[in-house]
């Protein structure tokens, strides 16, 4: 079990590295960076420029609040105790799936947390009529998601990807364009927290 688990690994860490140099060459062509954030010269929303920022493992996670499905404010920072496995997609659709995964991520003292680019009634009212039990937080600027480097400003879309997080609120794993099926995100997050059998 534990040889599949490492191949796995060093797929996602190939594909994290090759997305993070990517998009950091990207980005050290197009912006300058400015207190703590890293603005470009693509255009965001209200003429703004946009944010551009980037998580490196072993740093703390940056913290937000946003609009949840349960109709209220969460703050990232209030689920610190516990470990978190923090998921980003465009739509509802693309994440509604983790739901099962949450339920076996509670099992190693987990909590799975989506971030999608929608209004909180449209998420409100998806996870209440499909019976989603997961929290699934809006990001319809996509503020929230460019800080984590997921939001592309040209497209105006949120890539996939996700991050582990631990007890303390650092990062411990980060997998950058890619959302895997639900076993191996779970396999993954056994691994992060040491819990795997």
């Amino acid at each position: 079990m534990r040889k599949p688990v490492l191949m796995l690994l060093a797929l996602c860490a190939c594909v994290s590295i090759a997305g993070a140099q990517t998009t950091a060459r990207e980005k050290s062509s197009t912006s300058t960076r400015s207190t703590g954030n890293v603005r470009g010269t693509i255009p965001g929303g209200r003429g703004k420029a946009p944010i551009i920022g980037q998580v490196y493992i072993g740093e703390r996670a940056p913290d937000f609040v946003l609009d949840g499905s349960n109709g209220s404010p969460e703050q990232l920072s209030k689920h610190r105790g516990q470990w978190v496995l923090l998921a980003f997609g465009e739509r509802y659709r693309d994440l509604a799936g983790l739901d099962t995964l949450d339920v076996h991520a509670r099992e190693v003292g987990a909590r799975v947390i989506t971030v999608a680019h929608e209004k909180q009634q449209t998420l409100t009212s998806a996870t209440a009529r499909n019976h989603v039990n997961m929290l699934m937080l809006a990001d319809a600027t996509g503020e929230v998601s460019a800080i984590y480097g997921l939001f592309d400003w040209g497209a105006n879309t949120i890539e996939p990807g996700f991050f582990v997080i631990d007890r303390d609120g650092m990062v411990r794993l980060a997998i950058v364009g890619k959302l895997f099926p639900s076993d191996q995100m779970l396999e993954l997050l056994r691994f992060a927290t040491g819990t795997e059998h």
